[in-house]
């Protein structure tokens, strides 16, 4: 079980790589929900800072290659001898995810490290509190008050997205729509944008990192889609499958920039 602690501290401190939400809708607004960060170009550059990735090729072992799931349920009943142990806020912790599930994608040689936390959910009821279910998933590492200072007390903290809004799904017959809730003012909201410095050394640094990063949805229905609000957003060729990002920096900026709404086609 250590090693799977070990795999969500790491989720924590570069979940503001690339992220992809994705949802797949069934036809009784049943599905799943699976938010993957993708870790390979983190995890490459962490090698390299730390000296590592400078192994002769010809004597290089080949790399690891991992596509595994693994449920949380099926975690608790194997290791409910050691949960049983656990401080009761961390067994609350442990209850509270047992219904949702990991999945872990690796292949050294290519740099792929994409690790997922998803959620088999039978109606949109369930995703209403999803985010603070992943947050639980993230602090059952044991490292939440360090995290937290480092949040609010490093350079980097600013960087690694805010808990101050949730984000909920509405879906009728007619369509879907993605909404976040925030807890600022409209004047915080505005304000946001002066959090970031480019004239600031370290500010500067961070947002030259984050500029590839970003935050990725991906909306599939069991209807057709006829439009969508989000600008630049992909409508795959079966029309089911929606596609949209932006910008990591962007999206911290401003967390509403990711709402939208879709409309189906009429039957």
């Amino acid at each position: 079980m250590r090693i799977i602690f070990s795999l969500l501290l790491f989720i924590v401190f570069f979940s503001s790589c690339n992220v992809t939400e994705s949802i797949v809708f069934n036809d009784e607004q049943s599905g799943e929900y699976l938010m993957t960060y993708e870790m390979g170009d983190a995890v490459k550059a962490f090698t390299d800072k730390m000296g590592g990735g400078q192994t002769d090729p010809d004597k290089k072992e080949k790399g690891e290659v991992m596509d595994t799931t693994m449920v949380f349920a099926d975690i608790m009943e194997t290791y409910k001898d050691s949960i049983a142990a656990l401080p009761e806020e961390k067994r609350q912790a442990m209850e509270a995810v047992r219904d949702m599930f990991m999945t872990m994608k690796m292949n050294e040689d290519e740099g792929v490290m994409d690790i997922g936390i998803g959620l088999n959910f039978e109606s949109l009821e369930d995703l209403r509190d999803i985010q603070e279910k992943i947050k639980k998933v993230q602090n059952l590492n044991g490292q939440g008050d360090q995290l937290d200072a480092m949040k609010n007390g490093s350079p980097i903290g600013k960087f690694m997205g805010s808990d101050d809004e949730r984000v909920t799904y509405e879906m009728t017959a007619n369509g879907f729509e993605r909404l976040t809730a925030v807890d600022f003012t409209e004047e915080e909201l505005e304000s946001m944008s002066d959090l970031f410095d480019d004239t600031d050394e370290n500010d500067k640094e961070f947002m030259q990192y984050f500029e590839e990063s970003y935050y990725n949805i991906k909306l599939t229905f069991p209807k057709e889609v006829k439009s969508v609000s989000f600008k630049d957003a992909e409508i795959s060729s079966d029309r089911k499958t929606v596609t949209y990002k932006a910008n990591w920096i962007d999206y911290l900026k401003n967390p509403l920039l990711l709402d939208v709404k879709v409309e189906f086609v009429d039957e």
